[in-house]
């Protein structure tokens, strides 16, 4: 059934929106400028068939002033973007800019050393890099508790909740799946919120994901400056635009029911309102200062895991989500979600053949943050009494203060106490710790230099990396 409408959706799209090439440089801007980049084209088509001396610095002079125009509007609309913004979106259009355009994947090797050069062998080449990074058991049978029963209600969605959330999409272009953008969905959001509607609230009767929303284009992004290998990128996953609009439906009703259960660990800032990695790195350096000013000793452990949305195990999470009392049709329709996903990189034109991920939330999707923050919440009770936690996402702080008066060796102990529970949880939750990226940093109070207080403990005893023995 969504095929079929998918279908008519693509028909409808060839059929009404016409092929136009449009200049990057004065897209979205206002008509005047629009109307002025006409007049300059019109003069360059002038200059080609006169050959005349006058009408080529007629088009300079008329060129320099769409130019110095276009320079004036820019510069004019990100001056109200700072005055009337706030910090957030500020800092997304300064990264858009300062985000180098057309990114060109180089020249990757192979374990065998074996040259990638070709678009087409550096898609095969990522394609198969990040399949072998699915390491977990694809979930093979799970079924809820017989006697399972949830307060939240099934998630149906109305057809007001679908045009708000259609209209609320943005107008990107990128190649999903269903080939279907997001700015001709929003046009048409009057004419099939409701039949969209209908099928998603179809899908979670029978709690069955259509199987093209469990397809993804997967955008290779390097992780280093200089990527020379398959594990220098990271995959972000572009899903179904239909199916973002459904998830983000979804994402509303899941926070409004953990908000009621009061599930969320006070130390955790991602997925919540008004927590960010601002106030998480905040709260963690006012712990610290105090201490500090206190001439206390702060010991911090910087811990993050390896793929850690990649490996995420589906059996696991699914427990989790019986655990926090999710409706039952949204468990197995995240469960249908999840199961046989199938992904292709995208490498300019060129698409890999499709591979499998059995384990793992998808990067870049809608629901993968709020289920893997489900997944780690747990992470601070765990931990023993005079240690402190700050996360977000997979980023974990744990820290703990040392006043004068204690001796070091006492919370050395304290602090290898909680290592060796977060390693023990990890490993019974089939993540992986991150060696390379987790490390252990220890401020001393003001009376000593850092050197100093680096000689008296010793290498060995500020070693927190490896969990202890027994």
């Amino acid at each position: 059934m969504y095929q079929n409408f998918i279908d008519h959706m693509r028909e409808a799209f060839e059929l009404s929106v016409p092929k136009l090439y449009v200049q990057p440089s004065i897209r979205n801007t206002p008509d005047y400028l629009k109307s002025f980049y006409k007049l300059v084209q019109l003069k360059l088509e002038k200059v080609k068939a006169s050959r005349g001396r006058g009408d080529f610095f007629n088009y300079i002079k008329t060129a320099q002033k769409f130019r110095k125009k276009l320079l004036k509007y820019r510069r004019n609309e990100e001056v109200k973007l700072l005055e009337s913004s706030g910090v957030s979106r500020f800092s997304k259009k300064a990264k858009y800019l300062l985000k180098p355009k057309n990114l060109k994947i180089p020249t990757l090797a192979n374990a065998q050393g074996i040259l990638s050069v070709t678009n087409a062998e550096k898609a095969e080449l990522l394609a198969e890099s990040f399949e072998s990074q699915y390491v977990n058991p694809p979930l093979l049978n799970f079924e809820l508790p017989s006697n399972f029963k949830s307060p939240q209600e099934i998630p149906w969605v109305t057809d007001a909740e679908m045009l708000s959330m259609m209209l609320k999409c943005k107008t990107s272009c990128s190649q999903t799946p269903d080939n279907v953008p997001y700015k001709f969905l929003k046009i048409i959001a009057h004419l099939i919120s409701s039949p969209l509607a209908q099928l998603c609230n179809l899908s979670m009767m029978r709690c069955e994901c259509p199987s093209l929303w469990k397809e993804s284009i997967v955008i290779p992004l390097n992780k280093k400056e200089n990527p020379t290998v398959p594990t220098d990128f990271r995959p972000i996953s572009l899903t179904s635009q239909l199916c973002r609009i459904y998830e983000r439906c979804l994402l509303k009703k899941i926070l409004q029911h953990l908000d009621t259960i009061k599930f969320w660990n006070n130390d955790q800032h991602g997925f919540r309102p008004k927590k960010s990695t601002v106030t998480c790195m905040l709260e963690a350096v006012n712990d610290w200062t105090e201490s500090i000013d206190e001439g206390a000793q702060v010991d911090v452990i910087y811990l993050d895991y390896a793929k850690a949305f990649d490996r995420v195990p589906h059996e696991i999470l699914l427990e989790k989500l019986v655990e926090v009392n999710l409706n039952p049709n949204l468990i197995k329709w995240i469960r249908s979600y999840l199961s046989n996903r199938k992904f292709s990189v995208k490498v300019n034109n060129e698409l890999s053949t499709q591979k499998h991920s059995q384990c793992g939330v998808p990067q870049g999707a809608v629901l993968s943050p709020i289920l893997f923050g489900i997944f780690v919440n747990e992470i601070p009770s765990i931990l023993p009494a005079g240690i402190r936690c700050k996360q977000f996402a997979d980023d974990i702080k744990i820290y703990t203060t040392i006043p004068k008066s204690d001796t070091i060796e006492d919370h050395e102990t304290l602090m290898q106490s909680a290592i060796d529970s977060v390693c023990k949880w990890s490993e019974n939750s089939k993540l992986a710790l991150n060696d390379s990226k987790t490390l252990q940093e220890a401020e001393c109070p003001k009376h000593l230099s850092w050197k100093k207080y680096k000689q008296q403990r010793g290498e060995e005893s500020a070693n927190y990396l490896t969990p202890s023995d027994g």
